[in-house]
């Protein structure tokens, strides 16, 4: 799943060689392309919540049908994104204090200015979590290679909208491989604890339903 945006980021230092020469790069290509902006913006902004639809409507499922891994796994990657990409990831941001593309100067730790929290990505470390926590529980390719798409598509838009340097994205990755894989860890737990919460829930309502029809 973490292939093609790996590739992304190799691709970009064997095309266009240093960091410098990356935010250089695309800083002329947004200005020769102006139109294309609003679109890699649209993605890079909804991209991310797209996906909580995604838990959204498994969380809703998983309760509604009794169905404990569902629920679990939902819940499970709640945890996980709650404590990598707003706890763990801003407590890297500010502490290394890496400024962003195009403002220079050295890192500046425990800045709280947005300009100096680059590293790492929060767009790809949240997007890794959340396709990570799908991928993991997949059982054919093709899932986790729509998802890798999805993911490296994510990446690139980091980087051709000036926000973040190429081995961002590798920080965002690494932290948010760190959340999946938080997610396949908990949610059979969490699943052992809820069937028999959500098993006795629809027998209570599955009751009143009936004393209802009566």
């Amino acid at each position: 799943m973490s292939l093609p945006l790996l590739l992304v980021v190799v691709a970009v230092f064997l095309c266009l060689g240093s960091e410098a020469s990356t935010t250089a790069y695309f800083s002329a290509w947004r200005e020769a392309n102006p139109a294309w902006v609003p679109a890699v913006r649209l993605y890079t902004d909804w991209g991310n919540p797209a996906l909580y639809l995604v838990y959204a409507g498994m969380l809703y499922l998983g309760v509604t049908r009794g169905r404990a891994d569902l629920t679990a796994r939902a819940l499970a990657y709640l945890a996980a994104q709650l404590l990598v990409s707003l706890a763990i990831e801003r407590v890297l941001k500010i502490g290394l204090g890496r400024p962003r593309p195009g403002v220079g100067g050295p890192f500046v730790p425990f800045s709280l200015d947005a300009a100096h929290n680059s590293m790492p990505s929060g767009h790809t470390t949240e997007m890794t979590v959340q396709t990570a926590s799908l991928a993991l529980f997949a059982k054919s390719l093709a899932l986790p290679l729509c998802l890798g798409a999805a993911l490296a598509l994510m990446g690139l838009s980091r980087l051709m909208l000036g926000a973040h340097h190429p081995t961002d994205l590798l920080g965002g990755l690494a932290l948010g491989s760190l959340g999946g894989l938080m997610t396949t860890r908990l949610a059979p737990r969490l699943a052992a604890r809820l069937a028999p919460l959500l098993a006795r829930f629809h027998d209570t309502t599955g009751s009143t339903g009936k004393k209802g029809t009566c």
